[in-house]
């Protein structure tokens, strides 16, 4: 670091740059990147359906899509203390996309992300992505995270996206 006229420089790979005028990279570019880093796009939030001391179970309202009596909706699985798969892997948290029918009252999943840490944060340790590992849709049981999930997205005051 040198002082000149007061200020302060860095160089850097023999470009300096001024601390005060961010120049030559511009002051802009640095907001525009702290920006998009803390925006909604980077993370989703995760609004409770149920949980107790060993288990979270969120969903995103912002990920809710209408499809004629169908939705479809990320939900997530947060556990406070990690599992351990067959490979050895452990994971945390199990990020879901589920279509809910809400007038059949079944469901089915159509992708799961299973990683190594909370808030799907972390390696993906394991994926299944083909909605046809499942082929058939299953009914939704009573007291489980999945009717709470369809009590939410189902109603008749939900605001989903129409798609």
């Amino acid at each position: 670091m040198t002082a000149k006229n007061g200020g302060f420089k860095i160089q850097v790979l023999n470009v300096r740059v001024d601390l005060f005028t961010m120049k030559p990279f511009s002051f802009s570019r640095l907001a525009c990147t702290a920006l998009l880093l803390v925006s909604p796009w980077a993370h989703a939030e995760w609004d409770e359906l149920t949980k107790d001391d060993e288990v979270f179970y969120g969903w995103d309202k912002d990920s809710v899509q209408n499809k004629h009596v169908s939705r479809l909706v990320w939900t997530i699985t947060n556990l406070t203390s990690s599992i351990k798969l067959d490979s050895g892997a452990e994971y945390q948290s199990i990020l879901t996309r589920y279509r809910i029918n809400c007038k059949a009252d079944n469901f089915l999943k159509l992708s799961e992300s299973i990683y190594e840490r909370p808030n799907g944060k972390g390696k993906e340790v394991f994926t299944v992505d083909k909605p046809d590992w499942r082929p058939n849709d299953t009914a939704i049981r009573p007291g489980t995270h999945i009717a709470l999930l369809k009590k939410q997205i189902c109603a008749p005051t939900q605001t989903a996206s129409a798609n």
